[in-house]
Parts: structure tokens; sequence; C-alpha cells
């Protein structure tokens, strides 16, 4: 009689499908209180907040004045990303980002992935004060953060797995992700993010999954590839491995 085989008969271990790391549902829980809070707050309160903490490359660039209060320059790079339009606006990025966000929570950790969210939605401003300098437009939204980490996503959900034996584990932690230049050879996270850009695109025109651009009622596209640039950067960035 042979030996049972104590790699090829060890238990695959696997993610339950619906348990997503804390610091993700922390996240959105800010996000949908925040939200909340502003609309019991009354016309007065949703005037003040939009101004304090909304990004307006108009009042960043100094073209014009807008009303906020000390250090709005400065941390509405960070604080637009809590604000929403509506609520199907929260859904849409509270959705992605629980899909995304707990692929990229469970690999790089809590403070690491706090990172890279900080970073995308920075970059998602740079890259509308760049486009719209001096222009006075006002924009919302968590979908910068969104964006990169789906962008960071990409090189997890295409990587390589652990082969144990007869099995296949693609256990995050032990993934190979794509390299930079593997996501344009790789047909599945080319045509992804193909795909992507396409929507992108296409829901900025269209204006389908919300309004980031509160007077146009339009998505806000330029910062979507602003934070997607930026969390694919900042994810092989963050996940080096000594």
């Amino acid at each position: 009689m042979s030996e049972p085989d104590p790699v090829k008969d060890e238990p695959v271990a696997r993610e339950p499908l619906f348990r997503a790391p804390k610091v993700v549902l922390i996240v959105i829980a800010i996000l949908v209180a925040v939200h909340v809070a502003i609309q019991l707050g009354g016309q007065n309160w949703q005037i003040w907040s939009l101004y304090a903490f909304s990004f307006i490359p108009a009042r960043v660039s100094g073209a014009a004045p807008f009303p906020g209060i000390w250090g709005s320059q400065a941390w509405s790079f960070v604080t637009y990303g809590f604000l929403h339009a509506d609520m199907m606006h929260l859904f849409f990025n509270s959705l992605w980002f629980l899909v995304f966000g707990s692929v990229v929570a469970r690999r790089l950790g809590a403070f690491r992935f706090l990172v890279l969210t900080c970073v995308s939605t920075i970059a998602g401003a740079a890259a509308m004060l760049f486009i719209h300098w001096g222009e006075a437009a006002i924009m919302i939204g968590a979908s910068g953060a969104v964006s990169g980490l789906m962008a960071a996503a990409i090189p997890l959900m295409y990587g390589e797995g652990l082969r144990l034996g007869d099995t296949y584990r693609r256990d995050i932690a032990t993934v190979r992700p794509l390299r930079p230049l593997e996501i344009l050879t790789n047909r599945r996270a080319l045509i992804f993010t193909l795909v992507w850009i396409a929507v992108t695109l296409f829901s900025g025109a269209s204006g389908w999954t919300g309004g980031s651009f509160l007077e146009e009622a339009r998505i806000a596209w330029e910062a979507h590839l602003g934070g997607f640039a930026a969390g694919l950067v900042a994810f092989y960035w963050l996940d080096r491995r000594n």
C-alpha cells in the first residue's frame, strides 16, 4: 500500500467568499457615515462641507477665490474622496472599493493599503489640476482611490499562484504578481485594462455611474486615469519583497 502524499493531500486554503479585510470595511463605513452626516446636516452644512473639502482646481491654482477654511487648498487633495454627489455615486464607489480593495488589502496589509489608497486619491486630484488648471470645477468622490486599487489588483488577479503537488492554490500572499510589462503581454490582464479604460472614458462622457463634477454631472475620467497610474506604480513599490 502506498503512503499518502502529504503535499498532495494537504487541504487547499480558501478565503471565505464574502469576508473582506477589516480596513476595507472601515473605510467604506466612513464613506457612508460622511455622506449620511452631510445629508442630514441640512443645506447650509452641505454647502459648507462642499466648499471646505471638495477639490477645486481654481482655488488651488489661485485663479479664483472660493469659500473655505484654512488648509482647504492642501487637504482637499485627499478630502474630496470622502464626498459623493448622491447615493448612486456612493454605491458604485463602495462596491468597487470592496471588490478590488479586498484583493489589495489582503496582499499589502492595512497600513500599506491605506498608503496606496491615499497616493491614488492625491494623484487623481493632481491629474485634474494639471488638465483643468484654473478652472472653477468642483470635484468629489472616491473614484481616484478606487481606480488605483483596481490597477493594483490587476497584477495579483492575473499573477501566478503557488503549485502544491497536483493542486493550484491562489493564496493572495503567495501569488507572484505580473511584472509591469507582463500586463501588456498577458491577454486577460490587457483585455481587462483596455475594457476598464473604455468604460471610464464612456462613463466620463455619459455620466452613467454618477457625477464627480457637480456642475456638469459627469465623471472625472481624468482623476480615474491619474489614480490608476499612481496605484499601479505604488503597488510595485509597496509590494517589494526583501
